[in-house]
């Protein structure tokens, strides 16, 4: 006699940056093992893991390459939330006392932090001016990035140079260029110049969460957290 199907409850919840409304099942044991063998890959196999198992679960005909990080990142901690627990054991030494203190992030609780009135559009020196857009999921995967660390130099630059949407001047306007193209005019750009560019990365979207405690010397200390990395 065949065993019973289990059905699997779904959950609804909206993308923080995109505002796409999705519905998902919590992940199967067969799913969680595709997780964990890409989390002892290479950082393409880590992303490959991801999209396979967000799009297993998703509802939705959904373009997961369109979407941001900070959308895929939400979505995997609600996904983590509802399939295993909402919530995760973390352990820090303090760098003070040398004492190690547990603490229990809520996942449930987690929101990212969005810069209000951010824009895209980047007045380089008066005279050149330009369009950037948000790292994609697609351009992480393009690339083979690592979102579970920080970037080098050379990954950093190319990474912007797949988000350069167009580039404008008083008579042309540049919105057709190769990937080595755009490499090139960032690598001739001063430091004054780039430094505009790099404020607007820095304002992107993060997952990101503090957390607050005394240690045993009386200290108030804090601890904060940022990227998927830092909660699994």
């Amino acid at each position: 006699m065949a065993l019973p199907k289990i059905q699997q409850p779904l959950f609804n919840y909206t993308l923080p940056v995109s505002k796409q409304s999705i519905t998902f099942r919590p992940f199967l044991v067969s799913e969680e093992k595709i997780l964990l063998a890409g989390k002892e890959g290479d950082p393409l196999q880590q992303l490959n893991a991801m999209e396979q198992v967000i799009t297993n679960v998703v509802q939705e005909d959904i373009n997961l390459d369109e979407l941001t990080m900070v959308d895929i990142e939400m979505l995997f901690v609600q996904l983590r939330s509802k399939s295993v627990q909402n919530l995760v054991k973390l352990k820090y030494r303090d760098r003070e006392d040398d004492q190690e203190y547990d603490f229990n992030v809520d996942l449930d609780t987690l929101e990212p932090t969005i810069t209000e009135e951010r824009t895209g559009q980047i007045d380089l020196d008066g005279n050149i001016n330009m369009e950037l857009k948000d790292p994609t999921f697609g351009v992480f995967k393009k690339l083979g990035l690592d979102m579970m660390d920080e970037m080098d130099t050379e990954n950093v630059l190319k990474m912007i140079a797949n988000c350069i949407v167009s580039v404008w001047d008083k008579d042309q306007v540049y919105d057709s260029f190769s990937e080595s193209e755009a490499l090139d005019f960032l690598r001739q750009m001063d430091t004054k110049r780039f430094e505009k560019i790099s404020e607007y990365f820095e304002s992107v979207p993060k997952l990101r969460h503090t957390i607050e405690y005394e240690n045993s010397k009386g200290s108030k200390r804090k601890i904060d957290l940022e990227g998927l990395a830092d909660f699994f």
